[in-house]
């Protein structure tokens, strides 16, 4: 089987390489179109690289490449060629967005948040901003947290535009209001602010009935407490258990 793949390939490479460029150009954009169409990510990839090679003056091949990188969830070449898409066009909104969520999805929050912080000060949408306060959240940087969210509170669009949060084993649209009172809640816990918290989630909760993590928050805190009271009244000293359960925020 090997061997007979093998023969394809050069067999395809000697016929393109009988073809003039523009042919082969042609060759390749078709092949890149058809991989597209059957979503073989990696066989428009390598269409686009050959593409590249045939016509260096085409940087706009840059962009497919990105994106092609980006929808296949391979982030750490996403962002790389992003960042060189932006240092030639460091305007493109959409390739730093590209490159602030592929940085997030590595892990690299301080990166990521500065990115998102410049499509703030550029856009003044709130989605930025919440995604600015998920990740100072992430870097404990909780009083700037705070700060964020409640501009986010207090915009009348967070109650109608919504966010994807994950859920173990799915995920829950919700209004951002709602998922912002959430973070806020946890960031009191964090602060050992328990009745900040349990109003928080309880806001979050007027906002959107159904949101599974405040829900789960405020189970939290009840349960500790349960666990904290004295299990008999006899007179030794009362045992308190701790849990090491965390708040639920999921703020993606």
């Amino acid at each position: 089987m090997k061997k007979i793949l093998l023969s394809t390939l050069l067999a395809t490479a000697c016929f393109i390489g009988s073809l003039s460029a523009q042919d082969a150009f042609e060759v390749q954009m078709k092949a890149y179109k058809l991989a597209l169409k059957n979503y073989d990510l990696r066989a428009a990839t390598n269409s686009v690289y050959v593409m590249m090679a045939l016509k260096p003056e085409r940087v706009d091949l840059n962009d497919s490449l990105a994106l092609l990188y980006f929808a296949g969830e391979r982030y750490g070449q996403a962002y790389i060629i992003g960042e060189e898409i932006l240092k030639a066009n460091p305007n493109r909104k959409d390739m730093l967005e590209l490159v602030a969520v592929s940085k997030q999805n590595l892990g690299m929050v301080k990166e990521s948040l500065a990115d998102y912080e410049k499509l703030y000060s550029a856009d003044k949408g709130i989605y930025y901003l919440y995604q600015i306060a998920t990740l100072q959240y992430q870097l404990k940087r909780y009083g700037e947290c705070v700060a964020s969210l409640d501009q986010i509170i207090n915009n009348p669009e967070s109650a109608q535009q919504k966010v994807n949060i994950m859920l173990q084993g799915g995920s829950q649209d919700v209004p951002m209001k709602a998922a912002a009172l959430n973070v806020k809640g946890i960031c009191a816990l964090e602060l050992n602010q328990e009745d900040a918290a349990k109003d928080n989630f309880n806001k979050a909760l007027e906002v959107f009935p159904d949101f599974v993590l405040p829900k789960g928050n405020l189970e939290m805190i009840a349960k500790q407490k349960a666990q904290a009271k004295p299990a008999s009244t006899t007179s030794t000293a009362p045992k308190t258990t701790t849990t090491t359960t965390k708040p639920t925020t999921a703020p993606k």
